[in-house]
C-alpha cells in the first residue's frame, strides 16, 4: 500500500491544528457545543409534544418550562445537598472503614483506610477548587442562555444559509436534505437520551426516599448525569449503594440498590433506547472509551459530559456525508446477527 507523503503532512498539520484549536478555544467552544445540544433537546421536546396535539406556541412554553425546571433542580441540588454531603463525607468514610474491618474476609483483603483514601485524593481541596469555578460557570451558563436564543432566533434560516454555501443549485437542495436530516436525528437522539436520563433519575431519587436513604437529590442528580454515558454510566449505581452501606451498616439495602438501579438502567439504555432509536445510533464501547478519554483531556469534566453526544453527532453526519461514511461504520457498534431461516425442501 503506498501512502502520499503530501497528504499524509496536511493531514498531520490539519490534525495539529485543529488539536490546538480545541484545546486553546475551550473557554468558547465548550459554553457554544453546550448551547447547541440545549437547543437541540428544546426542539426535540417541542415538537414531541406538538406529536401529542400540543399547539406550537404552547408546546413551546412546556419545553421552556421544562428546561428551567430541571436547572432550577439541578442549582437546588448543588447548593443544598452537595455541600451537605461535603461536610458529611469524612464521617460517611469513617462508617465505610469500620464496616470493612468486621468483614469476615478480612484476612484474605488488606484492609481498606476510607478516611485515609479521603485525605490522600484530597477530597477538601477538590471541593474548593469547585466551589471556586461556580463563578466561571454562571459565566459560562450566561453564554449558553445567550448563544441558544440566538439559535433559536436564526433556527428556521440557519439550514438555508448553510446550504447556500454550494455553489451549484442541486447541490445546495441536496445539502438542503443532508442538514435536515442530520438535525432531525440529532434531536430526536438527544430527546431520547434526555428522556432516559430523565428516567433514571427518577427511579434513582423515588428508590432512595423510600428506602430512606440520606442525599437521594444529589444522587438521583449523579444518576441522570451518568446516564448520557453509556456503558460507563451504568457503574454509577454503585455509589449510592455505598451511601447506603455507610448510612445503614449493612449489605442488604446496598445490594439492593445495586440490584434495582441497575436492572433499571439496562432496561433503560438497552431495551427502551433501542425501541426509541432503532439501531441508527449503535456506537462502540471502544470509540465511547477513547472518546471519553479524549474530550475528557482537552476539556475535563465539560468534556466527559459532552464526548457522546459529539460522537453521536459525528456518526449521524459522517453516515449523511459522502466519503465519510468508513468514520460512522468504524465507530458503530456490532452488526446486528443476522437472522437464520429454516429452508423447507420442496417435496411433492
Amino acid at each position: 500500500m503506498k501512502i502520499d507523503d503530501r497528504r499524509l503532512a496536511n493531514w498531520l498539520v490539519s490534525g495539529a491544528v485543529l488539536l490546538a484549536l480545541l484545546v486553546y478555544g475551550r473557554p468558547l467552544l465548550v459554553p457554544l457545543v453546550f448551547a447547541l445540544l440545549l437547543w437541540a433537546v428544546l426542539n426535540a421536546l417541542a415538537e414531541m409534544l406538538e406529536r401529542f396535539r400540543f399547539p406550537a406556541i404552547l408546546a413551546w412554553v412546556t419545553a421552556f418550562a421544562l428546561i428551567g425546571a430541571a436547572l432550577y433542580f439541578v442549582a437546588l441540588v448543588l447548593a443544598n445537598e452537595a455541600a451537605a454531603l461535603s461536610a458529611q463525607a469524612p464521617v460517611y468514610a469513617n462508617k465505610l472503614s469500620m464496616l470493612w474491618r468486621r468483614i469476615p474476609f478480612e484476612r484474605l483483603l488488606p484492609t481498606f483506610e476510607f478516611e485515609s483514601l479521603l485525605k490522600q485524593s484530597d477530597v477538601a481541596g477538590l471541593l474548593g477548587s469547585t466551589a471556586a469555578s461556580i463563578g466561571n460557570m454562571l459565566v459560562e451558563l450566561i453564554l449558553v442562555v445567550i448563544y441558544v436564543g440566538f439559535l433559536l432566533a436564526e433556527q428556521r434560516s440557519l439550514p438555508a444559509k448553510l446550504a447556500r454555501l454550494q455553489p451549484d443549485a442541486n447541490a445546495e437542495a441536496e445539502s438542503a436534505k443532508v442538514i435536515h436530516a442530520i438535525g432531525q436525528q440529532l434531536q430526536s437522539y438527544l430527546g431520547v437520551c434526555t428522556f432516559l436520563s430523565v428516567a433514571m433519575g427518577a427511579a434513582t431519587y423515588g428508590l432512595l426516599v423510600l428506602m430512606g436513604v440520606d442525599f437521594a437529590g444529589f444522587w438521583a442528580l449523579v444518576m441522570f448525569l451518568l446516564t448520557y454515558i453509556p456503558t460507563v454510566g451504568a457503574v454509577g449505581v454503585v455509589l449510592p449503594a455505598l451511601m447506603a452501606l455507610a448510612q445503614f451498616q449493612a449489605l442488604g439495602p446496598a445490594l439492593s440498590i445495586i440490584l434495582i438501579l441497575g436492572a433499571a438502567h439496562f432496561f433503560l439504555t438497552n431495551i427502551v433506547a433501542t425501541i426509541m432509536l432503532g439501531r441508527s445510533l449503535n456506537l462502540s464501547p471502544f470509540a465511547i472509551i477513547l472518546s471519553l478519554t479524549f474530550w475528557g483531556m482537552i476539556w475535563g469534566v465539560g468534556g466527559l459530559f459532552l464526548a457522546v453526544p459529539l460522537m453521536g453527532a459525528l456518526a449521524i453526519a459522517c453516515r449523511h456525508l459522502d466519503g465519510l461514511n468508513w468514520i460512522s461504520e468504524l465507530i458503530a457498534g456490532p452488526p446486528p446477527r443476522p437472522r437464520h431461516h429454516k429452508i423447507r425442501n420442496a417435496g411433492p
